[in-house]
């Protein structure tokens, strides 16, 4: 684990205090509107690169916009990058902060990659407190963030531990099968032991968090994931109203992995988002379609929403898990369980 280096003011993530992050909602058809997202708060994360010891003046920041859908009664976090985390939307506390918790070195093989090598890749993940929601965000270097319960008991000086390993095919959106051409992404899952949950990280540095299960596997008995079904999502770009013959479509694969027990939905550009498995899950049931936004994400420092790239996300029901699944024109991807 990295030690913070540097004092704890320049840890904070900021506060803006602007709040039209959220455009008018898309069209799924013209008439059907879904209630308009509530900007709520943002934060700025500096996020360190991986090996790298201190904070400076050269560290980037990441900008961070949370909003509440009042569809779902979630709580939304979208990256400059596009990158999604969702949370059942607990009471928010009246500040509006993010503190600093510890950080960590993950090194991440591609999906070709059997061993770790000094050439393989070091991701650095900055841990943060977000204090309105009280949950934890883990955020990359790349932008991937991921929301997480805290625990009861919070250490802040253990290094992660590796625990497994998983290379996940996805096909693409017009692939009925899965062939030489589909796309693979290395993914390693480390155990936070400063939390006692797990990290799963992928080669493309999108993260996800999730429940540990009593014991890791041994490291020559890992269980391969088990693919369950592919799905694939049309996502319309900013400023697209309709969906048309013209709409992109986004692949996903949703696997088990068998290590844990849990469900991991992981889209055609690498980004990942981790669920518990359901009580009952089905098979080729598809999506429906529930309701959509456009989001504004403003890169970090930065206070003017003019500035702010803009992402269309889609909301769906996973008609196999009965979880809603967020989607964006970026390919980011989030889970709500339901």
């Amino acid at each position: 684990m990295r030690m913070r280096r540097v004092g704890q003011t320049g840890l904070l993530a900021g506060l803006f205090l602007i709040t039209n992050g959220a455009t008018n909602p898309l069209l799924a058809q013209k008439g059907q509107m879904a209630a308009r997202p509530k900007w709520q708060y943002a934060h700025d994360l500096r996020v360190r690169k991986g090996g790298e010891k201190d904070f400076t003046k050269d560290t980037p920041k990441f900008g961070v916009e949370f909003f509440l859908d009042p569809t779902a009664k979630a709580l939304v976090a979208i990256t400059q990058t596009g990158q999604l985390a969702v949370a059942g939307m607990p009471p928010l506390g009246k500040e509006k902060t993010a503190s600093w918790l510890f950080a960590h070195d993950l090194r991440v093989r591609k999906q070709d990659e059997q061993q770790f090598t000094p050439a393989t890749t070091k991701f650095g993940v900055e841990v943060f407190e977000d204090k309105p929601s009280g949950k934890l965000i883990y955020i990359s270097e790349k932008g991937g963030i991921a929301l997480a319960p805290a625990p009861a008991t919070l250490g802040k000086d253990a290094d992660p531990k590796w625990h497994h390993a998983l290379v996940l095919k996805v096909r693409g959106p017009n692939e009925t099968a899965f062939s030489d051409a589909s796309k693979k992404f290395g993914i390693e899952v480390f155990k936070d032991q400063n939390t006692s949950g797990l990290i799963y990280i992928t080669e493309t540095g999108s993260v996800t968090a999730a429940p540990a299960p009593p014991a890791a596997p041994p490291s020559d008995q890992v269980k391969p994931p088990k693919s369950l079904y592919g799905l694939s999502l049309r996502v319309r770009k900013p400023g697209e109203a309709d969906f048309t013959n013209h709409t992109k479509s986004l692949g996903v694969e949703v696997f088990r992995d068998d290590n844990t027990g849990g469900l991991l939905y992981i889209t055609e550009t690498g980004s990942i988002a981790a669920a518990p498995a359901p009580k009952e899950l089905k098979s080729n049931q598809g999506v429906k379609w529930m309701h959509a936004m456009e989001l504004k994400a403003r890169p970090g420092g930065e206070t003017d929403f003019g500035k702010a790239a803009v992402y269309g996300i889609e909301v769906f029901l996973d008609n196999n898990s009965g979880y809603l699944i967020y989607a964006n024109n970026a390919g980011g991807i989030a889970v709500l369980p339901q």
